[in-house]
């Protein structure tokens, strides 16, 4: 890919960025119930494009290899989400009822181990550039992240059933353990060991976990609903997956062209 077209995608991917995070504003303005139909209904298409996207990446891949595996963690990861997405749209605007927590839960949680065989993998062939203090500095972030956002799901006096609030507690757990490898990835960025769009896949989960704590912090008063502008970094966060799949189609697609190597693609 030439320097214009990278900068053609940066752009238009912050174009995307920033238009969805209008659009969810704006829904809200306009009152509350046509929030909560717009962004259900926006998260769908996106999410599933993730899927689409990464698919596509997984059958180029090939099942041989880190990287061939990991692009299948990380299709078993998206369609887990695109699932749980789904159930829950199904449930708040067709059935009326309370979409957390409900069977969605249990396709974002079994889209969490995915992910983070994804990222492991994702990184195992830029493992030369990982230093000690990379490894202790993700870890005690995750470490902070952990343990407020525990605490506070469990001391949540808000009437919350038993159920919500120890499904409640699982999702720091999960976020901080997919939040290291993360980390890692983009402090590799920063240390210029990958490039920019390379660490999308990476940047997409960190813009997550910062989402899941504002949700939980919400939540702590019951204040937060579906098409609250804490929504925006969810919808971010699968825009920049679906921009890093789709990056790594293109070099792929190139590098294929040139070199024939599936394992030289950074």
């Amino acid at each position: 890919m030439t320097p214009i077209q990278k900068l053609r995608e940066q752009r238009f991917m912050l174009f995307m960025l920033v238009s969805t995070g209008i659009a969810i504003l704006v829904s809200e303005f306009i009152g509350k119930e046509t929030a909560i139909v717009f962004t259900n209904w926006i998260f769908e298409p996106i999410s599933g494009a993730v899927v689409v996207l990464s698919i596509i990446s997984a059958k180029r891949h090939g099942i041989t290899g880190s990287h061939g595996k990991a692009w299948i963690s990380f299709t078993v990861f998206s369609a887990m989400w695109f699932i749980a997405e789904t159930v829950w749209t199904i449930l708040e605007l067709f059935y009326h009822q309370k979409p957390f927590p409900s069977l969605a839960d249990v396709f974002y949680m079994a889209g969490y181990p995915a992910y983070f065989i994804f990222a492991i993998l994702y990184i195992k062939p830029v493992k030369g550039g990982i230093t000690r203090k990379m490894i202790i500095v993700s870890s005690l972030v995750a470490v902070a992240v952990l343990v407020p956002n525990t605490y506070m799901t469990l001391d949540n006096n808000s009437g919350e059933d038993q159920l919500s609030i120890d499904l409640g507690a699982a999702y720091p757990v999960a976020d901080a353990i997919v939040l290291v490898p993360a980390l890692i990835g983009v402090m590799l960025f920063f240390g210029g060991k990958v490039n920019f769009l390379w660490s999308l896949m990476l940047v997409g989960v960190i813009v997550e976990v910062i989402a899941d704590t504002g949700f939980q912090y919400l939540s702590l008063d019951n204040s937060v609903y579906t098409g609250d502008p804490i929504d925006i970094l969810f919808l971010w966060s699968y825009i920049l997956f679906a921009f890093g799949v789709y990056d790594h189609i293109k070099v792929f697609k190139t590098s294929q062209k040139s070199y024939g190597d599936k394992e030289s693609l950074r």
